[in-house]
């Protein structure tokens, strides 16, 4: 493992100045601030997850104070979560009339579809609830992380962070970059959930996967970046449908650094009733899902769950932008599967979008490498680093793909999680659509039955077997 890196020695002088940069939200790499200058402006001069807590000049985006940590009072454990927001109205809806007037703040990926389907495609926009809040573990190991987290191999892995956010006052896009994929979603997360494919002819194929996931970067034990033993979290799936699914299975690493060990994992299908080792190509990059029958790929997983290595990153900065947020209500066992999941698009009705401060990084494919995807660019919120959308470019710089992350606070933990995320094609007017809680309920972040050790290719088997 590579040894950090030095700090540079500012005057302080030159520490007034970095700090009021990124307080405003403009951060260069061009200096490294005192770790400890840095430690101390969360929870002051930036929330405890590195965002800025103030309201914006036009107060559509209210002050961050704390968010919510307390469920409804007649919210019950393991329930459907109940919308504390159920009141707010819709404040107006954006569609091809008034598309030109919003799309400073819209991502591509949004301007396509309502191009692509004017009058029917719709974004209903609601007032904004700074809802997001984390453990205070999380806050007191992302304080932690200031000053010790380093990239290494050129931003494709880190060193000396854990518990946390890597890097909640970023430099570069590789530093944003990190702080998805470190993002907190439990230590122990445990869900049965709906996705599948909505094809151009109207036809849809329903998927149901059991889901499991151990953190070992939010593990209570992990003392040291030594500990992870360049893992993140490992992650099973089994599937009961479609038929042809019915009884396969996955077992994977979520590795750090993917360029020193690519995701290692195993399959199991039951047409050969055999575990066999996933190769790289199959966990990484542009190998097909199994389940989406080529609409999503590997990298595509959580937004962007890949290897860093083959586009060069660049940070666009921060300003607000309409995300899904608090989306509760599509969630909602009361409405049926059939009703959200329609043709085209997701019934925009239950969805509801925000105005939020969304970091913006940008990925360009390096010369001599392939990937379907020759741009993405990324965005993500600043109250939870939770990717909340991408526009996916081809070659030619045509926009062909684009997806949607929908966040919802689980305040009985607290954590904000990516609670459902939908991939468009645009240019064959299809659609995959994954962890849909509709049919389930909720994802537990805590299940105590979970541990590393139900993982890999033994327990697969038991877990396909049952």
């Amino acid at each position: 493992m590579r040894s950090p890196i030095s700090k540079s020695f500012v005057s302080r002088s030159f520490l007034t100045l970095a700090a009021m940069l990124v307080m405003t939200g403009f951060v260069s790499g061009a200096f490294t601030l005192p770790a400890r200058a840095d430690a101390e402006l969360l929870g002051t001069k930036l929330t405890p997850m590195g965002a800025d807590p103030k309201a914006s000049a036009d107060g559509i985006i209210p002050a961050w104070t704390g968010g919510m940590t307390t469920p409804p009072a007649d919210y019950v454990v393991g329930q459907p979560h109940i919308d504390p927001y159920a009141d707010d109205a819709v404040l107006f809806t954006i569609d091809q009339s008034n598309v030109a007037e919003h799309a400073a703040r819209l991502p591509a990926i949004q301007q396509a579809m309502i191009a692509k389907y004017p009058g029917k495609y719709v974004m209903n926009v609601y007032p904004t609830r700074r809802s997001c809040a984390a453990p205070d573990h999380v806050y007191a190991a992302t304080k932690a992380n200031v000053g010790r987290a380093r990239l290494v191999d050129g931003g494709n892995g880190i060193t000396g962070a854990w518990g946390g956010i890597a890097f909640p006052i970023p430099k570069n896009a590789d530093e944003v970059l990190w702080n998805h994929k470190t993002h907190y979603h439990g230590r122990r997360f445990a869900a049965r959930i709906t996705g599948g494919n909505m094809y151009e002819n109207g036809s849809f194929t329903r998927v149901v996967r059991t889901d499991k996931r151990y953190s070992y970067y939010y593990a209570p034990q992990t003392n040291s970046s030594e500990d992870l033993d360049n893992r993140l979290f490992v992650w099973m799936g089994t599937w009961s449908v479609p038929t042809r699914m019915n009884g396969s299975g996955f077992s994977m690493t979520n590795t750090i650094n993917q360029i020193v060990e690519p995701r290692p994992g195993f399959l199991f299908r039951p047409d050969t009733r055999k575990i066999a080792r996933a190769i790289p190509s199959a966990t990484s990059y542009e190998a097909p899902m199994m389940s989406a029958r080529g609409l999503r790929i590997a990298d595509d997983m959580m937004l962007f769950s890949g290897s860093q290595d083959r586009y060069e990153w660049s940070l666009a900065g921060k300003r607000p932008y309409y995300i899904g947020y608090n989306v509760y209500r599509a969630s909602d066992p009361a409405m049926e599967l059939e009703d959200f999941v329609q043709p085209d698009f997701l019934n925009p009705d239950p969805i509801r979008y925000e105005l939020h401060r969304v970091w913006v990084i940008e990925g360009r494919l390096k010369p001599g490498f392939k990937h379907r995807y020759a741009k993405r660019v990324i965005y993500l919120d600043e109250d939870s680093w939770i990717a909340v959308g991408t526009d996916l470019y081809n070659d030619a710089g045509e926009l062909t793909h684009g997806q949607i992350g929908f966040v919802k606070n689980y305040y009985e933990h607290p954590a904000c999680i990516q609670d459902f995320d939908v991939l468009y094609d645009i240019e064959a007017g299809r659609y995959n659509i994954d962890n849909v809680k509709i049919e389930f309920g909720p994802a537990n972040l805590d299940d105590p039955t979970i541990n590393e050790r139900g993982f890999g290719a033994a327990a697969l088997k038991r877990a396909v077997s049952r």
